[in-house]
């Protein structure tokens, strides 16, 4: 019951806060994914579940129909196929498999933005969101995800 009200809460401030302060919103930081890789390192498969309603929330409350849901939905099965085959759980296992699956999602994201609206984004730009996100994951697998191993 926690995790929905934080997935919710998430959900909530991406479409708000998020869409509003950057431009394009999709390039941003991806709050959302980052609460669904860390739920998908503690739980594991249980977490794409979480990543269908996740992406379905997202795609009701903006105006890319299935685009969250088929981007969050991959990005967590891939993090979870990569962090399987990762022999010991490290902090590096963790930000190589999270890092992997937000830079795709990311790159699909634009891919896919892009054909469907006109738009002006710098590679740059995506790389410094994807840093961003890789430093947030980083910051939550030392005070968090490391307690609960």
């Amino acid at each position: 019951m926690r995790f929905l009200i934080l997935l919710l809460f998430t959900v909530f401030i991406e479409t708000s806060v998020i869409q509003a302060v950057f431009r394009p919103g999709f390039a941003a930081p991806d709050l959302l994914l980052i609460l669904l890789l860390t739920k998908a390192y503690l739980s594991g498969k249980e977490a794409i579940l979480w990543a269908l309603l996740g992406g379905f929330l997202l795609d009701i409350m903006t105006d890319t129909l299935g685009h969250g849901l088929a981007l969050e939905t991959l990005a967590v099965y891939l993090f979870i196929l990569i962090s399987e085959r990762v022999l010991f759980r490290t902090w590096l296992a963790f930000i190589i498999s999270a890092g992997t699956s937000l830079l795709i999602k990311k790159v699909l994201g634009v891919i896919i933005m892009g054909l469907k609206f006109s738009f002006d984004i710098s590679v740059l730009k995506i790389f410094y969101f994807w840093f961003i996100e890789l430093v947030i994951m980083f910051v939550i697998y030392f005070l968090y995800l490391k307690k609960k191993e």
